[in-house]
């Protein structure tokens, strides 16, 4: 079965909204109208037999306080025309004037009218012929009966019937017309909410591809769609910056490998060619860079472990502090001899941790300070505690780190600034291999720098109370 569009979907479902509505509606509006109307209806045949009995005992006033028939006959055949069939009684129940004896056929005929209208209006009315009695009183002494025939409970005639039938019938026609705008409507809305979607879908297929350069516009003030294209921009420039980041780190680690290799290759043709002798300092040349290798690739080997989930950490409880006074000591001669301060601050903080690897941060911490900080300059270590972590601080007044380059300061191999490399020496791994121990020990660490001022490196671990 073939999966349907989002934005058929919508249409469907605004059109089926919609189709539920107007029956909704128009239910409402055809019950409430035709009880309305009804009330109406009812409410006018009251008035109209409480009129005709007044009318009536005017008649007798008029007629010298007797009954008239010819004023009877004329008043009574005046009703048959709006449905009415009057008999008139004296005080003793005798009949003075009855519609149905002076013309039976018309009565009927009205009747059955009546009956007819209002099963055009209601296929299973109930009704029939019912009547009314009234006493007609003059000046306080009852002088007879007036008793009103109809169809009942109520009816409708020619006129009701006309006007309920054109309000039938506009009500259908402005559900039509509201029908076909509803499906506009929905088409329309369909298109504007599936839209950004399906551009979502063409660029996230664009993103499999290999291509992370097209970005998505907000041109939706919807909150969802403005989130869910700012996701799909947030990964496709995460995946360009990685996919640059690793090009770099492959042309970093054919760099890395060729100078070494490079240097052993022309030592050793030089050396098979007879140009150079295989002598102590030529061969502890070729050993260096041996080493350089070596080091290089145990640093990542030793990244690799400490990025995996089964690295396997010895902790105990020590003091912050108590390590950085000890790991400060190693470089006070490299210190001393670059004419850099070092200074160690701070109060307690104790941690549950590696020690060792605790230790291998702060080393390459340090490393990275002294490096770049000149004769003159400080680097100092201080030791606090934040809440429930203790804060370890290395700053340095070095030569700083522009902040286009901050974010990736922690990629293995990135360096601020590449032709320095070989000058200042490293393999460009320390900082990544920090940051790995550090979330190992589900801790931090993180950087600011001003051009021109220097560093400053923050380490972040949980705070491990001593009782």
């Amino acid at each position: 079965m073939n999966p349907i569009s989002l934005r058929k979907k919508l249409t469907i479902t605004f059109l089926m909204i919609a189709l539920l509505s107007l029956a909704f509606v128009g239910l409402f509006a055809n019950v409430s109208l035709g009880k309305q109307f009804e009330d109406y209806a009812t409410a006018r045949l009251n008035q109209t037999i409480n009129k005709t009995v007044n009318q009536v005992t005017d008649l007798y006033v008029r007629s010298g306080e007797q009954w008239s028939i010819s004023s009877l006959d004329e008043t009574g055949m005046a009703l048959l025309i709006d449905g009415l069939i009057l008999r008139v009684e004296d005080t003793n129940g005798q009949v003075v004037w009855d519609a149905q004896v002076h013309n039976n056929g018309m009565c009927l005929r009205i009747l059955q009218n009546m009956a007819q209208n209002m099963q055009s209006y209601q296929a299973n009315f109930q009704g029939g012929y019912e009547e009314q009695s009234f006493p007609a009183v003059v000046n306080g002494a009852e002088v007879g009966t007036v008793v009103v025939g109809y169809y009942g409970p109520f009816y409708f005639n020619e006129a009701d019937l006309q006007f309920l039938s054109s309000l039938n019938r506009i009500l259908l026609i402005a559900g039509a017309v509201s029908l076909g705008a509803c499906v506009l409507l929905g088409a329309y809305l369909a298109r504007r909410l599936s839209k950004p979607i399906t551009d979502v879908i063409a660029a996230t297929g664009k993103i499999a591809e290999g291509n992370y350069s097209d970005r998505l516009t907000h041109a939706e003030n919807t909150a969802e769609l403005v989130a869910l294209s700012h996701s799909v921009n947030s990964l496709a420039a995460s995946l360009e910056t990685q996919e640059t980041l690793r090009k770099r780190l492959t042309a970093d680690v054919a760099h890395e490998l060729r100078t070494p290799l490079t240097t052993l290759q022309s030592t050793v043709e030089a050396m098979i060619d007879g140009v150079w002798t295989a002598d102590e300092t030529h061969l502890n040349s070729m050993r260096e860079e041996v080493l350089r290798l070596n080091k290089l690739v145990d640093e990542l080997g030793t990244l690799s472990r400490f990025e995996s989930e089964s690295l396997r950490l010895n902790t105990e409880s020590f003091d912050l502090r108590e390590l950085c006074q000890q790991t400060i000591q190693n470089f006070e001669s490299i210190a001393r001899q670059k004419g850099v301060s070092l200074t160690c601050a701070g109060s307690q903080a104790f941690v549950e941790a590696d020690r060792d690897k605790i230790g291998q941060v702060l080393i390459n911490l340090m490393h990275n300070a002294l490096k770049f900080t000149p004769a003159g300059g400080t680097v100092s270590i201080t030791t606090t505690t934040e809440h429930d972590r203790a804060v370890l601080t290395v700053r340095d007044t070095g030569c700083g780190i522009a902040p286009e380059h901050l974010p990736f300061i922690f990629e293995r191999f990135y360096r601020a600034d590449p032709s320095r490399a070989r000058e200042t020496g490293g393999s460009g791994i320390g900082l990544a291999i920090a940051l790995a121990i550090a979330k190992a020990h589900n801790g931090d660490i993180r950087v600011s720098s001003t051009v021109g001022e220097g560093s400053e490196f923050v380490l972040s671990l949980q705070l491990h109370p001593v009782s």
